[in-house]
């Protein structure tokens, strides 16, 4: 399993890629149309799943009584099964679904179903409809994807089934294609049956539909366009609600209270597909991210999953996959036990996130009888959570911060060379957690009056695509109150991708686009690249609460990109460009330019930053501390005193804070750990004390304070509304649970 999430609205009947059309309009009619899900479904409050892919050998020795005793022993609340489609794991009457080999008349599904359900546990079907078995190409040679060649192949994705006899890939397997009769026709006749045999509590598809579209040049593809194009990805998108309308069915037909839920992916980048309109009436966001998606993403990669699963399905749960086994990046150890701190964490972090564990092992074999190292962390955690699972039923945030992201911006910017499209959100995301800012993410598609109210201040980081609709509700955000931090090309081209002459938010930031984007990098200066680790400066020309921190210096560390501006009134920094690195000789100081680079401003209540250069993605790039130093300083000069949540200790802490069904709960991630930015890392650095201040939103007296982790109640001050307290140790993951 490797991939995401959704459920969509009610079609009438399976239609097949010639009858597309007819259906699309259909499925985009019946999505208009959201379904309410009760808050006191099974559904939307589970927080523990398990799941064990099995291997098509499996059932060779499957003991399934020692399987679900495992379930029961870490508390699982619901469980996935491996149906699944390449091979089926019970005895189907379906024609072109071949059979496990190693079954030989056992009914692993029946047999997993009765197991779990007698120790109350819920079971979802797994199946994995991206890929069959490449023998069924015989019958049905227009299942399967195509290459521009017309020849298919083992090919999905691209990281675990190769050509060229690859032995980390298989040649019995081959990548199917969405339009065709295999998604419309055979899936809902395997879901179908069964649903009718063993009724599950719902079906799940791996690895389908993904985030981005998948390229074929079969000959119905061939008709819709060219992979790549947008004629492509439209219809690609369509089809996937149709097809989510004909499988809800399908699963639903039988029982009336099973859901359908898909994968769209890991990693936070998204992909071409519009995540929002996919994710529109699902019932949870399966998060697909099992580890460090590549080997330089940092240790919070799975916090930054859950925020931004979170900004696309709102106060739906986001399942939130991790990987038992070893996985970081592209080396992936998919039978053997990863590393337990690791896993740990990404669990932790799920659960602080307000996100559903899913914990994965691939194999009964290999996970129980080769390598069973991996069960103690599910047991651990799990049971763990369980023991307390009231403090985990989060009714709001205590969020005051929001850090705006753009899937399509993502997808449409050309960032300069020599830098990445995330980089920015990256280093705001590291600068937040740095100052232990509490903070939730947005999409920059539910940017209304009604969903940004709750916020005081909402960062752009490079934010490059904006509509006018987002312009002005942005204004509309300020002109009630609210301070707003951008940076660099910040609403210099429309949502399509089109430059503007100057910033959408020109006007509210008082700050005006002089020329084009400047920098050094391949696209910089005519094409000829500059020298490499040479970047700009800034000059401080007077003094302000923002540069206050810089002492015994007229010159800070500047960006590497920025934008040339005017600004209104005076310039507290001033540009100096970039000078030679070698010979020492030739290593003075730059001319002197009037040119600001950062605009402040102050209306009303509201303060707004504009920072021309790529600061915080800089600072991720570089780690340069004056970038950092900038960014955090024109952080706090918006936020002011306004934090209801503040932690005061030494380390890197992830901080949220959620209100709960029984009071509040605050929540500690440590990310001190040698492989904070990159690799698995293998030991938590313990901390000393960290000091709490929470204010409330209404006076309400608190009972108790008590560490979930370390199972010990605190000393607990409370003055009003203000409550204080101390966490006298935080090892990797702390939960300070205020019951009222």
């Amino acid at each position: 399993m490797d991939t995401s999430r959704r459920e969509f609205a009610i079609m009438a009947s399976a239609a097949t890629a010639a009858a597309m059309p007819a259906a699309r309009a259909a499925a985009a009619a019946t999505a208009q149309q959201s379904p309410v899900f009760s808050p006191k479904a099974w559904h939307q409050r589970v927080k523990r799943i398990m799941q064990i892919n099995f291997t098509e050998r499996d059932p060779e020795r499957f003991d399934v009584e020692r399987w679900a005793d495992y379930l029961a022993s870490i508390k699982c609340e619901c469980t996935f099964v491996s149906i699944t489609n390449m091979v089926a794991f019970y005895p189907t009457a379906l024609p072109d679904f071949p059979v496990s080999r190693w079954l030989k008349g056992r009914d692993i599904l029946g047999e997993c179903v009765a197991a779990a359900r007698k120790r109350n546990i819920r079971v979802v079907g797994r199946l994995s409809i991206d890929t069959a078995r490449i023998e069924l190409e015989k019958t049905h040679p227009d299942w399967f994807r195509r290459r521009k060649d017309g020849t298919t192949g083992n090919e999905i994705p691209g990281w675990f089934l190769s050509e060229g006899g690859d032995p980390s890939g298989s040649p019995d397997y081959a990548p199917t294609c969405q339009f065709s009769s295999y998604y419309s026709e055979f899936v809902p006749k395997l879901m179908d049956e069964v649903m009718t045999r063993y009724a599950l509590d719902g079906i799940y598809t791996n690895a389908w539909p993904w985030a981005s579209t998948k390229p074929c040049y079969c000959k119905t593809c061939h008709e819709i366009g060219e992979p790549g194009t947008e004629a492509y990805r439209k219809a690609y998108q369509d089809r996937v609600l149709e097809l989510y309308a004909i499988y809800e069915k399908a699963v639903r037909r039988r029982h009336s209270d099973a859901i359908f839920s898909g994968n769209l992916g890991g990693g936070i980048e998204g992909g071409d597909l519009d995540l929002k309109v996919l994710t529109k009436d699902a019932v949870w966001m399966f998060a697909d991210n099992q580890g460090r998606h590549d080997e330089l993403s940092p240790s919070w990669d799975a916090a930054q999953q859950g925020r931004v699963s979170a900004a696309l399905i709102g106060s739906r749960p986001v399942v939130n996959s991790t990987a038992s086994y070893e996985f970081v990046g592209n080396q992936r150890w998919r039978t053997v036990t990863g590393n337990p701190d690791e896993v740990r964490s990404r669990l932790f972090q799920t659960l602080a996130t307000g996100g559903t564990m899913h914990l994965h092992w691939i194999g009964y074999d290999q996970g129980f009888n080769e390598d069973r190292r991996w069960q103690a962390v599910g047991r651990e955690v799990m049971t763990w959570q369980a023991d307390n699972a009231a403090h985990f039923m989060n009714t709001a945030s205590l969020a005051k911060v929001a850090l705006v992201v753009s899937p399509q911006g993502n997808r449409l910017y050309k960032a300069p060379a020599g830098t990445e499209t995330m980089d920015s959100f990256q280093g705001a995301y590291k600068i937040l957690n740095e100052q232990r800012i509490p903070f939730d993410v947005v999409l920059d598609s539910e940017l209304s009056r009604e969903q940004v109210a709750r916020f005081d201040v909402l960062i752009f980081p490079n934010m490059a695509l904006m509509s006018d609709a987002q312009a002005r509700q942005i204004k509309d955000f300020v002109s009630r109150g609210g301070s707003v931090l951008t940076t660099f090309e910040t609403g210099l081209y429309d949502e399509s991708g089109k430059p503007r002459a100057d910033f959408a938010l020109a006007d509210v930031a008082g700050v005006r686009k002089v020329s084009a984007r400047e920098g050094y990098g391949a696209d910089a200066h005519g094409g000829q690249p500059r020298i490499q680790g040479a970047p700009s400066m800034q000059r401080i020309e007077r003094q302000h609460p923002v540069v206050a921190g810089f002492r015994d210096t007229n010159w800070i560390q500047g960006s590497s990109w920025r934008i040339p501006i005017t600004v209104e009134g005076p310039a507290i920094l001033t540009h100096l460009p970039q000078h030679a690195v070698y010979p020492v000789e030739a290593v003075f100081g730059p001319r002197q330019t009037d040119m600001p680079t950062i605009a402040l401003r102050e209306r009303g209540t509201s303060r707004i930053v504009h920072l021309a250069g790529d600061i915080e993605a800089g600072y991720w790039r570089s780690g340069a501390a004056d970038l950092g130093d900038l960014f955090s300083a024109a952080l706090r000069w918006l936020i002011r005193d306004r934090l209801p949540l503040t932690v005061e200790g030494d380390g890197l802490v992830e901080v949220t804070g959620w209100q709960t069904e029984p009071g509040y709960a605050v929540h500690l991630v440590n990310h001190s750990n040698p492989n904070f930015r990159g690799a698995a890392f293998r030991q938590t650095v313990p901390l000393s004390e960290q000091r709490v201040r929470l204010t409330l939103p209404r006076a309400t007296p608190i009972r108790a304070v008590r560490l979930l982790r370390a199972g010990q109640d605190l000393p607990v001050s409370q003055e009003d509304r203000v409550v204080t307290f101390t966490i006298p140790r935080l090892g990797d993951y702390e939960v300070a649970a205020l019951t009222v």
